[in-house]
């Protein structure tokens, strides 16, 4: 199905422009933000079930750190699954951890998988019994308190997504769901996230449009595809191996350099060719341009080595991935880093 360019900039126009919409602020505060893990029932159909351990450690830190957990929507996978399903299955070792932050620390934003969380009791929460209805966007203060940036699941203007998800999710309940876990027990099934995203190829040319044209800086999930300052993870690569080859032809003299340059770019070239193997090349926010650094995406959580999500902290976003198991190197890895003032500048001063 389409991403609707015009209805996705009307919808995050008026998210834009709701004054009811909460503010957080970011100035001494610390956020991890999270989006797409997808709970299901723990069983074959269930994508988030090899990531259990990861998610536990994650928590653990945050919690110990003392930042503010932010969902950013498809945290439960309710097309497939009932609630009372997804509880039973990690009620004890995810949502145990999610309840031992004071309820002010987990702030809960609702997708197309689970949009009922509008109004339900929620589970992350301290009291279950407490209904915590789940706004649709929410807003936040840079550290001179200036607003001006948006967070939303993204899949607002989506027609499978956002207008026909009620054909969506009967699709899937009936029919994905039971052909997923047949083929999952024949080994030939990979989710989608490990792989190529099913969401539209110019999913981040509309979204990055928008904030382009708004001066926004908008924080999204939905596609699966971790994005840090409107860049992809093959750009990064590409563009890291550009900078080496001009830093050996300006430097074609120092063969210390140019011997440590060189195991730099094979590495690089090596991670290129596996990204591009599995087909995880996207088309460039702004092709022809040096993209703005206006457009933000968590990733997921459905990664067969682990989870990757956004952290905020004062004036510093960073793009963090949770490793699943790293026996040389640590779980933890901080692959972009950069100031919210300064990507805010740039993206106001076009």
């Amino acid at each position: 199905m389409a991403q609707d360019r015009g209805e996705t900039f009307k919808q995050l126009s008026c998210l834009w422009e709701d004054k009811t919409i909460s503010v957080l602020k970011t100035k001494n505060y610390k956020y991890a933000i999270l989006s797409d893990l997808h709970f299901g029932d723990g069983k074959l159909a269930d994508d988030f079930q090899h990531n259990v351990k990861t998610m536990k450690r994650l928590l653990s830190h945050y919690l110990a750190k003392d930042y503010q957990i932010i969902l950013l929507g498809d945290i439960e996978e309710l097309w497939q699954f009932d609630l009372d399903m997804i509880e039973k299955e990690y009620d004890e070792e995810i949502y145990s951890l999610f309840r031992k932050f004071e309820t002010d620390r987990i702030i809960r934003v609702f997708g197309n998988h689970d949009k009922e969380w509008a109004s339900p009791p929620d589970p992350v929460m301290r009291n279950p019994d407490r209904v915590k209805g789940a706004p649709e966007a929410l807003k936040m203060f840079d550290v001179n308190g200036d607003c001006f940036i948006l967070l939303v699941h993204g899949h607002q203007g989506s027609l499978d997504a956002d207008k026909y998800s009620w054909i969506s999710k009967f699709f899937v309940r009936g029919i994905i769901k039971h052909v997923k876990s047949i083929v999952k027990s024949l080994k030939f099934y990979r989710h989608p996230s490990a792989t190529k995203s099913q969401i539209t190829k110019d999913y981040e040319q509309i979204m990055y449009a928008w904030a382009k044209e708004n001066k926004v800086i908008l924080i999204c999930g939905h596609s699966h595809r971790a994005i840090f300052a409107s860049t992809s993870y093959i750009e990064r690569l590409k563009n890291k191996i550009s900078e080496l080859r001009a830093e050996n032809k300006a430097h074609k003299d120092d063969k210390e350099l140019l011997k440590e340059n060189k195991k730099k770019i094979k590495k690089r070239n090596k991670k290129l060719k596996d990204e591009k193997k599995k087909n995880r090349a996207i088309d460039p926010a702004d092709p022809g341009r040096v993209p703005l650094p206006c457009y933000f995406n968590t990733g997921c959580g459905l990664f067969r080595n682990g989870i990757t999500c956004l952290e905020i902290e004062n004036d510093e976003i960073r793009l963090v991935k949770w490793h699943k198991d790293k026996k040389e190197e640590s779980f933890y890895e901080i692959y972009e880093r950069g100031k919210l003032s300064e990507f805010s500048r740039q993206t106001k001063d076009v």
